[in-house]
């Protein structure tokens, strides 16, 4: 099962985001893997004082979100997180092909408006457009 040494798991930090993150956990356990979880920042247009105080906001809550990531993985686990810029499902492909990872594990919906049966904007882009596996997580 090696082929499971690299996960890439991005996070909104919803819940069924974190619980993607929990499932790439899991596999890394039995593959003594590494996971590497992203946060991705939309991009701010320059601008003002508001334009500034927003950003930091963003950051500050993308932080947030990848130290609950932290938690989630513990000691045991090979573990590293990423605060990105950009558009997450463009962002997600480009890391992952970048990093060489061999799986992405995310949820079908995170913190868009996508419900129900729906798949989620940001899944359905890196589910068609990923050169890797994607595990989506329901």
């Amino acid at each position: 099962m090696k082929d499971f040494a690299k996960i890439l798991v991005p996070v909104d930090g919803s819940r069924k985001s974190l619980q993607a993150l929990d499932r790439a956990l899991t596999l890394a356990g039995f593959t003594h893997g590494e996971v590497t979880c992203i946060h991705v920042i939309p991009e701010v247009p320059e601008g003002g004082p508001r334009t500034r105080e927003m950003e930091k906001h963003l950051k500050e809550d993308g932080d947030i979100v990848l130290k609950k990531a932290s938690k989630r993985a513990g000691k045991n686990t090979k573990f590293k997180t990423r605060l990105v810029r950009g558009a997450p499902n463009i962002e997600t492909i480009k890391i992952a092909r970048n990093g060489k990872f061999d799986h992405i594990v995310m949820s079908t919906t995170g913190k868009g408006g996508a419900t129900g049966e729906m798949l989620g904007s940001v899944s359905n882009y890196v589910l068609h457009k990923s050169k890797v596996p994607v595990y989506l997580i329901k």
